[in-house]
């Protein structure tokens, strides 16, 4: 395992190619972040190559959700020009949300006219697509996030459904990106989840609960 350094919540005054040349000047060699269509991508790329950095991971699509089929092609648009970034920025993993959110990080739609089983179809139904668009040489990662302080209405957020949907579409290039402060917030034992679903992690998110 290997630490990465998400830049998007630091040096808030500073430009991301900047903010990459603090990160690796502290000895950090691989960044993520979160969209990338905000980003100057060749001006981050030339700067992950002179500072010795790497970007390993970032959101795969702002648009759309897994859980609403009327959205898959949304996010299928996202998708393939995410992957079309992750192949300049030889970035190697892609995060997907079951729910789409806003800038500030409110779920934009719960889809509460959807019930509970078909969100979990049209969630297979749309992974299934995303894979088929993925290059052999990159991973996706299926983040559950806090539905009780942070993200109110997203619909992925316990482990078991996300491994449920791992299993059931038994393709290696998709895992779970276990967001440790996600899973604490919901309650759950976090060093029992990891014990349980380790072969089904692809990624690891860390920050202080409830912090």
């Amino acid at each position: 395992m290997k630490p990465v350094i998400c830049f998007e919540m630091l040096f808030p005054d500073l430009d991301p190619p900047e903010k990459i040349r603090r990160i690796a000047g502290q000895g950090f060699e691989y960044v993520e972040f979160w969209g990338w269509k905000d980003k100057d991508i060749p001006a981050l790329a030339a700067t992950c190559t002179r500072e010795g950095a790497q970007v390993v991971n970032f959101s795969g699509h702002r648009r759309g959700s897994l859980v609403a089929e009327q959205t898959h092609d949304l996010l299928l648009q996202d998708l393939e020009n995410a992957i079309e970034t992750a192949g300049f920025l030889e970035c190697g993993t892609l995060m997907l949300l079951s729910n789409e959110l806003t800038e500030t990080g409110a779920v934009a739609d719960s889809h509460p006219e959807i019930p509970e089983a078909q969100k979990y179809k049209n969630a297979r139904l749309g992974l299934g697509k995303a894979l088929e668009l993925l290059p052999p040489d990159l991973q996706l990662v299926l983040e559950p996030l806090n539905t009780r302080v942070d993200h109110p209405g997203y619909w992925l957020s316990d482990m078991d459904t996300a491994v449920r949907l791992i299993d059931d579409i038994g393709d290696g290039r998709l895992k779970i990106l276990c967001d440790l402060y996600h899973l604490g917030m919901m309650g759950i034992d976090l060093s029992a989840v990891v014990k349980e679903h380790v072969r089904h992690i692809g990624y690891v998110h860390v920050a202080d609960v409830p912090g």
